[in-house]
């Protein structure tokens, strides 16, 4: 007897398949279904509020049925202005940080050797003359030598920092010297080798 009901069970299974069920789900919204709207947990069927044990009489909780309809979207700054959500908090409301000004600098010194990669490319290339004839140019208008000095300090001030602050990137890529203070530690010694280094473009 124990095995023909384990045969009826194997022989079963195949078959539920062939039997569409009245309503589909799909992830947690029904499809074809009715979405349940009950103000309380009881043990009252759903025959408009009838109980099942008082002989047919009223309930004091009832179970309605309603097809389901699906949400309308909304963008996500629209659903959370309709519910008067407030929005995240600006960035500028936070006090600057050290390694957020460093990492902000890192990226503008690193789009300005780009231009400046671009700049002398062009120039090679498009340019008559050459790159050459323009540094002559610029050499003949005699300016003075603090305001030559000045304009070298400017132009290699980025290569300086972002050359030692790359190199303290990629420390921290590699997991080391992620303390605050091997952080300050370091931030410090880029700011003195930027420093240096630029002053010696400017002299040289």
């Amino acid at each position: 007897m124990f095995n023909l009901i384990i045969y009826y069970k194997m022989l079963s299974i195949p078959l539920r398949g062939l039997f569409k069920p009245k309503y589909a789900f799909e992830g947690f919204n029904m499809k074809l279904g009715m979405v349940r709207m009950m103000s309380g947990s009881c043990g009252c069927s759903p025959d408009k509020g009838t109980s099942q044990g008082d002989g047919g009489s009223k309930s004091k909780y009832q179970i309605t049925y309603k097809p389901y309809k699906i949400p309308e979207y909304k963008p996500h700054d629209k659903k959370n202005m309709d519910l008067n959500r407030p929005m995240s908090p600006h960035v500028f409301i936070y006090a600057p940080t050290e390694p957020a000004m460093t990492s902000i600098v890192e990226r503008i010194t690193g789009m300005i050797l780009t231009f400046y990669a671009l700049v002398l490319s062009c120039g090679t290339l498009f340019l008559s003359n050459g790159v050459e004839t323009y540094v002559s140019i610029i050499q003949s208008l005699d300016m003075s030598r603090p305001m030559i000095f000045l304009i070298k300090l400017s132009l290699g001030a980025p290569f300086a920092f972002h050359y030692f602050n790359g190199i303290r990137f990629c420390l921290w890529n590699a997991c080391k010297m992620l303390s605050m203070k091997e952080v300050t530690d370091s931030a410090k010694k880029v700011y003195i080798g930027t420093a240096v280094l630029s002053v010696l473009f400017a002299l040289f």
